[in-house]
């Protein structure tokens, strides 16, 4: 039988190529990009977040943590969007994927705090708790452990692919929302 995490990168690797070129096209050095990142993992996380079952109590405390973070660094932003989207979707049978993807990028938060760090803005320097995060380095440890020690069948595994290609559509899905969002909001304020 395949190891889990192997598939895990490997079925999912276009998916998450496509949501780091969508993200990545936000310059994290500036507020308009930072306030847009943090907008678009605060509704994907709040949805995983409340779709994870209450039997995962550590990684829900997790969740609740990154998304606190997220709040007080838009709140440093000044950002007028502050309470998260619903994106709802589709949820897959198991809740693995969903922390994987999530735990996975926080592997990349360290490469993208050097890009806030380095902007001329010291209110943007200053706005980097979800990048730092310390709940989410040990929600990649436990995840990474978790995936080490899974002994499901391969039907099981199928189930936690799923859930990580749900994951990757529910970031994709909350990138699409907070642009509409925010550019019908940028329209009524000229209108007004």
């Amino acid at each position: 039988m395949p190891d889990l995490r192997w598939r895990l990168r490997k079925e999912t690797r276009d998916a998450h190529a496509s949501i780091d070129a969508l993200y990545g096209q936000h310059d994290l050095s500036t507020r308009e990009g930072l306030t847009f990142v943090l907008v678009a993992h605060m509704t994907a996380l709040s949805w995983i977040h409340d779709v994870l079952p209450d039997r995962l109590q550590s990684e829900k405390d997790a969740f609740g943590a990154m998304i606190t973070a997220i709040a007080a660094d838009l709140a440093r932003l000044d950002a007028p969007f502050s309470l998260p989207i619903r994106v709802g979707g589709e949820y897959a049978a198991d809740p693995l994927g969903l922390i994987y993807v999530v735990a996975g990028s926080r592997l990349g938060a360290r490469i993208l705090v050097r890009q806030i760090e380095s902007s001329p803005d010291h209110t943007v320097r200053g706005a980097c708790r979800y990048f730092t995060c310390s709940e989410g380095d040990d929600l990649w440890q436990d995840c990474r452990a978790q995936l080490q020690d899974w002994a499901g069948e391969v039907s099981e595994q199928d189930d936690v692919v799923a859930a990580a290609r749900a994951g990757f559509a529910c970031f994709e899905r909350a990138h699409h929302d907070t642009r509409r969002i925010l550019l019908d909001n940028v329209q009524s304020a000229g209108v007004a």
